[in-house]
């Protein structure tokens, strides 16, 4: 088995590193082999070298090898270079018409570049010619980012899917609710999904059960279980490992949008819909001591692991620019860094972190602040829900469906102002947020 073979085998079995050896070995005896360039390319993208792997796929271009330029442009799409990657997927249509992965990352690359109305006719494309779970799930994104919900909603359900031939939905036994059940007097399992931010997101919907009189189980994560049982005290709220009471219907939480025909003009609840109890307010309110100035919160980054969280997320020596001796500035981020908790102390921010507990802790937290600033995190949703106002930053590429486009209001969250970035920094947000605070009561 020569070093090809070897390489081959070690990139099936997700050994990139060896991988990438293999094939730099064998390139040494096949200079001229544009295979083994794309080969080594791709490998560097899988390691995170998407810089690297660039000049990898310069001799397979030149002799049109279609999955170079797919390779190469997914490189551009990780690097935020997004007319390059166009560019590039756009070659692939000229040697390969037919090249579902082509239309496919050429959609996903314009709705990140925030021209969705465009995306969605590619997308569309790529779904006639092969449609798999990830281009079906992206049709999903392409039309909810347009607010399109009829149509987004139709195929949300292949989010179970992304990336992988089976479904990663629960397996629960009995029925699943879908909206045209009579639930009166029935009880419905509501399970969690995704990230802590869309589970707060989608609570609102727990009250429109209610209000059909069932009874409602939530499924919910350990770290919010104490926030949604204080603001849903009806409700038997439970975590994964638990024993699972009996039910007559279950519904994952993101499907109860579609459970109730939601549009973007009949979203529930855009006012506050959680809140805390006085005693925990109090504990922050001892804690923060006698106010002096209007205090805010701080959160730049994210803990997420989804593609775009690299794109939303700021520098904190970005977001000191902000800091006003007029105001208290107090940091909402969980886990800052070393080199971070240097820099909150160098410009006088509070960073109380270390006596944060769960989400119902952090509210208490935040109900004391007059303003949030954060970007697209579960910070954002929080604050969002208890009617802190809330100054969100958002992205110019891969912005997240939910915050949608040329707007800067949110229809789920009254409370919220979008500040989006213009160019590659984020000069022009921090200065529109410096003005803002000026308005705040």
């Amino acid at each position: 088995m020569n070093d090809f073979e070897q390489g081959v085998l070690h990139y099936n079995n997700k050994n990139y590193i060896e991988a990438k050896n293999c094939f730099i070995n064998q390139l040494k005896l096949e200079p001229n082999n544009y295979v083994l360039h794309h080969n080594i390319g791709v490998t560097c993208i899988q390691l995170g070298l998407n810089q690297e792997s660039l000049s990898y796929f310069d001799m397979p271009c030149k002799y049109n090898y279609a999955d170079s330029y797919i390779s190469r442009g997914s490189a551009y799409r990780n690097l935020g270079r997004y007319e390059e990657a166009l560019q590039d997927f756009a070659k692939t249509f000229l040697i390969d018409p037919y090249s579902a992965t082509a239309y496919s990352n050429y959609s996903n690359t314009l709705r990140e570049f925030g021209k969705p109305d465009i995306a969605i006719d590619f997308i569309k494309i790529a779904n006639r010619i092969k449609p798999d779970n990830t281009s079906l799930l992206n049709e999903s994104i392409t039309y909810l980012t347009m607010g399109d919900f009829e149509e987004g909603w139709k195929k949300y359900n292949y989010r179970w899917f992304y990336e992988t031939g089976e479904s990663l939905k629960p397996n629960l036994p009995g029925s699943e609710y879908d909206g045209t059940q009579n639930i009166e007097g029935h009880i419905v399992l509501v399970y969690h999904e995704q990230g802590f931010g869309d589970c707060i997101q989608f609570a609102r919907y727990i009250t429109l059960l209610e209000q059909l009189n069932a009874k409602v189980i939530l499924l919910s994560k350990p770290k919010l279980s104490s926030l949604m049982q204080y603001n849903y005290p009806n409700v038997n709220v439970i975590t994964w490992g638990e024993n699972i009471p009996e039910y007559h219907y279950h519904v994952a939480l993101l499907d109860l949008p579609k459970c109730f025909n939601t549009t973007i003009d009949t979203i529930p609840n855009p006012n506050s819909y959680l809140r805390v109890d006085e005693g925990i307010r109090a504990y922050w309110k001892n804690i923060l001591g006698p106010k002096t100035k209007l205090r805010v919160g701080l959160t730049w980054t994210s803990n997420g692991i989804a593609y775009n969280t690299k794109f939303r997320k700021m520098e904190l020596s970005e977001l000191v620019n902000v800091i006003s001796h007029e105001y208290e500035f107090i940091n909402l981020h969980f886990d800052p860094s070393n080199e971070e908790k240097q820099l909150l102390e160098q410009y006088n921010v509070r960073n109380l972190n270390d006596q944060l507990g769960d989400f119902y802790s952090t509210a208490g937290l935040i109900s004391n602040l007059d303003c949030v600033i954060t970007v697209d995190t579960v910070t954002a949703h929080l604050s969002g829900a208890l009617g802190v106002p809330t100054f969100v930053m958002l992205p110019n590429y891969g912005c997240d469906w939910r915050w949608f486009l040329n707007r800067n209001d949110s229809p789920f969250y009254n409370c919220v102002k979008l500040f989006r970035k213009v160019n590659d920094n984020w000069d022009s947000v921090i200065q529109d947020l410096k003005l803002n605070l000026k308005f705040l009561d």
